[in-house]
């Protein structure tokens, strides 16, 4: 059973939204006119593992899903006042296999912001700790990947950083991780073994507090002979791809979100 409802972005797209009370978590399917069934995005929304939804990120999906002609499910994966890790580590590998039962793991690419970035980065590892074939690729938008958070960054771009604090990512963290050590690459994918791994295609902001742990992962995975695309913005605030299309900043993110979707699957991905 599905409850479909129109998209409330703009008049002119035409995006279909459902719950998939069918699935073994929840999930939240937002499927552009035109996008092909055989390709997705899985997504992990942001929030600091404390809060954010599907629903709540549902206009900004949207919208993003339409310019890049590709249909996206959405993760609600436990928070962490409900449980703390693993219960969202859990969650995405289950969304996961459960996606991956209808469209092969090569055509399909995770998609995290912020926390969700991090919990997609990690998710990679934890594929390979189960064996379980991962995705063409993933798309990290400053993904918050290191939870010691002892990157400079935080204190670099604390003054032009308006939407996270060191403060905050430490109280945040410890919630999530409820004494669980931040050295777990489960938590901080920035200390895992990057050997092997699909394509990152990373972005983050020169601005923003973040700004490390983008870099850091993407160095890391480099170095492990991963096929990494860093894309640095200049001056903009954290997760602002989610603007789109608001701004030009954010219509580059996207643009080169959509480029490098077309690559990874292919240039037959658009219909």
């Amino acid at each position: 059973m599905t409850d479909t409802e129109p998209s409330s972005t703009s008049e002119h797209l035409a995006v279909e939204i459902e719950t998939l009370d069918s699935a073994p978590v929840p999930i939240l399917r937002v499927r552009p006119a035109g996008a092909r069934p055989d390709a997705a995005l899985l997504h992990f929304h942001g929030g600091g593992y404390r809060k954010g939804s599907p629903r709540m990120f549902a206009d900004s999906v949207a919208r993003i899903a339409a310019a890049c002609e590709t249909q996206v499910y959405a993760v609600g994966y436990r928070l962490s006042g409900e449980c703390a890790f693993p219960g969202a580590m859990d969650d995405a590998v289950t969304a996961y296999r459960w996606l991956a039962g209808m469209i092969p793991g090569d055509r399909v690419a995770l998609w995290g912001d912020s926390a969700g970035g991090g919990l997609a980065a990690a998710l990679l590892l934890r594929l390979r700790q189960l064996e379980v074939p991962g995705p063409a690729g993933a798309f990290l938008f400053s993904p918050w990947a290191d939870l010691r958070n002892t990157a400079n960054s935080f204190r670099d771009n604390e003054h032009t950083d308006e939407r996270f604090s060191l403060e905050q990512a430490t109280e945040a963290a410890a919630a999530y991780l409820s004494g669980h050590p931040a050295v777990d690459p489960m938590v901080s994918p920035v200390l895992g073994d990057w050997a092997g791994q699909p394509r990152l295609i990373l972005q983050c902001s020169d601005s923003e507090v973040l700004r490390d742990d983008t870099l850091l992962l993407a160095r890391t995975a480099e170095d492990a002979g991963v096929d990494v695309r860093v894309k640095m913005h200049e001056g903009v605030p954290h997760i602002w791809n989610l603007s789109y299309p608001a701004t030009p900043a954010s219509e580059s993110a996207v643009s080169y979100m959509a480029e490098q979707l077309d690559e990874l699957f292919g240039s037959n991905l658009r219909r």
